[in-house]
């Protein structure tokens, strides 16, 4: 079959007039999915970081932090006005019914699922619709997790240190696609990953955190396991971390010496404040901005705070209780405190003074608690959750909503029961809010929505369509997504501490930008990121890991380290088309099925009419009768403004 470039041909030459035309038509909410994705054109520069990006988390120590300062870091979006704090009129759950109807028909189970899951599958659409989302929601919960350390452990060298295996450094990534596309705690591993990007670590440097990858396994398992957790807790384990510490470079930081000037690394205490908890500037409840009489912003912090701050996470390192372990034994536990490194001088930071002579742990723990009780952590991180998840530029009430939750602990589901410990901080009441909230419910508004990130629009294929065999392993695309290229994005390896995108990204001379509104993934899209994304995953939809040459594949596993069954390597990734292939002759009828899994029925009546007639074009192969059809229609809608907008 060699309908690879006859299939990109098409689309590539139809993604124009459909980033102009597609959402204009039909119903009103797509509308905005046009002025949004017109924007993606945009010179390669302008997807860069526009706040002074960190390469590889690192940052010279040299007093001073331009981002700390300026304001802008928190990126707040400027279309909502500073209102009073809509929590207090206790919004946080809408009345319970008693009765669910969240799943009330298969496109709302679909709209639901793709915000709260890597992906809906076909199954889904029958068996949850007319049944209760808070059931679906609570037995989430109970699920046990999908690690990645495990299989990372496992696929180990005897020397790890001397024996190098890029198929064992690889682990991390092959760990991260088998368990977002297969796993059954698919809520778990979708807020884990939504937190991996507020609290970012990234293996993409090619240094120790690559060539040890239980460093960033460890700390991923971190967040799955605490995704229905405390914040705090997460905030505890983090800094212990050995990934982290190596990341931000505070591990191994000394306490300051006035002979020599040498001061503690101030790298982790800024990103800390910075993007992990507060942002710069003051929040009001519902997240927008507080000014002071003047008009101006409120700046939380200066660098005075910071170097306070800085001595608090001097004297950690790896734990050295067994000094011939492997480093990747030492990389996957929390390090250890060496006191005699430790700064006993007194810390002062955000109007808190930890006395002089405080042991290390005892500062730390002082130091969190303190900035966790600060009032600016429950918007800072809530709404950046609810950009993951639902929309780019959700409304203060909504956001209000959240942080009521997030700040009492608990959440009454649509069906009545409550979610939560009640303690502050609790992510599972925060994610149950953030789902089940009606801004979330509802179909956006024009302002509404997010654009998919490139690594959930790819997971959501293999979900949509029940790939069978996911062995990354065998499937060397899949080794290293990052490239614009590629898809643009790869797991765990963000370019810098301040994740693939910044939560208040505005794309130069765009519409949305005019308008106030933010639109963060967009910093990745652009005009080479979207060829690369077409033709990544043109290589699947058309089944091209199952054409792959035996010989020359056998090869390639062989360079690679990896004795594989070929039969099995060629059957990876491998979709199952047999539902669509039933509806094929009739391509309205195609579209409808697509429209629904893969959009939750967005697409415009423009982008329907469009691609239907394009399919109406393809007649059936010789040797594959009207599968070429069926990889064309998956491939259109995936490329389309109105698919790439999630509403």
């Amino acid at each position: 079959m060699h309908i690879k470039k006859y299939i990109q041909s098409i689309v590539l030459a139809l993604f124009v007039g459909l980033l102009s035309g597609c959402g204009s038509g039909g119903s009103e909410q797509n509308n905005t999915s046009q002025s949004q994705v017109n924007t993606t054109n945009q010179p390669t520069s302008s997807a860069q970081d526009n706040n002074n990006p960190v390469n590889n988390g690192s940052e010279s120590n040299n007093g001073g932090d331009s981002n700390a300062s300026n304001g802008n870091n928190s990126d707040e979006d400027e279309n909502s006005s500073n209102g009073e704090n809509s929590a207090n009129e206790d919004e946080n759950n809408q009345e319970p019914s008693g009765d669910d109807t969240t799943f009330s028909s298969k496109i709302e189970v679909s709209r639901f699922i793709q915000q709260a899951t890597f992906g809906v599958q076909p199954s889904q659409l029958n068996e949850l619709e007319s049944t209760s989302a808070s059931e679906w929601f609570v037995n989430q919960l109970a699920l046990p997790a999908s690690l990645v350390l495990p299989g990372v452990e496992a696929a180990a060298p005897a020397d790890p240190e001397d024996d190098f295996s890029l198929f064992y450094i690889e682990q991390t990534s092959f760990s991260f696609w088998r368990n977002a596309i297969s796993g059954e705690d698919q809520l778990r591993q979708r807020i884990a990953f939504a937190l991996s990007e507020i609290l970012v670590v990234s293996n993409g440097g090619g240094e120790v955190l690559t060539d040890v990858p239980e460093a960033v396994a460890f700390y991923q398992d971190i967040l799955i396991t605490n995704a229905f957790g405390n914040y705090r807790t997460i905030l505890e384990q983090v800094t212990y971390s050995p990934a982290m510490g190596h990341y931000l470079t505070y591990m191994g930081s000394e306490k300051g010496d006035a002979q020599t000037g040498r001061m503690p690394d101030e790298n982790y205490a800024r990103e800390l404040l910075q993007l992990f908890t507060l942002g710069v500037v003051a929040l009001n409840n519902d997240g927008t901005e507080k000014v002071n009489d003047s008009g101006e912003k409120v700046e939380l912090y200066n660098n005075t705070d910071i170097t306070g701050l800085a001595r608090v996470f001097t004297g950690l390192n790896l734990d050295e209780e067994d000094p011939d372990a492997p480093l990747g034994k030492r990389f996957s536990m929390p390090m250890a405190v060496f006191s005699e490194s430790h700064s006993e001088k007194a810390k002062s930071f955000l109007e808190l003074t930890i006395p002089e002579g405080t042991d290390a742990r005892a500062s730390i723990t002082q130091a969190l608690d303190h900035i966790f009780a600060h009032p600016n952590l429950a918007p800072f991180v809530t709404k950046q959750l609810i950009q993951r998840l639902v929309t780019s530029n959700p409304s203060p009430d909504y956001v209000g909503r959240v942080v009521t939750a997030f700040e009492s602990g608990q959440f009454v589901l649509p069906d009545g029961q409550q979610v939560g410990t009640q303690q502050r901080g609790d992510l599972t009441a925060t994610v149950a809010a953030i789902l089940f909230d009606q801004e979330a419910r509802t179909l956006s508004a024009q302002i509404g929505g997010k654009i998919r990130e490139p690594i959930l629009r790819f997971t959501q294929w293999a979900r949509a369509f029940n790939v069978e065999n996911v062995n990354p392993q065998f499937v060397s695309l899949l080794w290293e997504t990052g490239a614009s290229s590629a898809l643009g994005q790869h797991p765990y390896r963000a370019p810098s501490v301040f994740n693939y995108f910044r939560p208040g990204y505005k794309s130069p001379g765009s519409v949305s930008a005019a308008q106030g509104l933010v639109a963060p993934e967009l910093q990745i899209t652009n005009a080479s990121s979207i060829p690369g994304y077409v033709n990544f995953m043109t290589f699947f939809i058309t089944g091209q890991q199952q054409d792959a040459d035996l010989e020359e594949l056998k090869n390639e596993l062989e360079e690679l380290g990896i004795e594989a069954d070929i039969a099995q390597a060629l059957e990876s990734f491998k979709p199952d088309y047999e539902p669509l292939l039933a509806i094929a002759d009739e391509p309205s009828a195609l579209v409808d099925y697509l429209d629904v899994i893969l959009s939750a029925q967005q697409l415009s009546e423009r982008s329907r009419k469009n691609i239907s007639d394009v399919l109406a074009t393809v007649e059936a192969d010789e040797d594959d009768g009207l599968l070429p059809r069926v990889q064309l229609g998956i491939l259109m809608v995936m490329s389309s403004p109105d698919y790439l907008v999630q509403k």
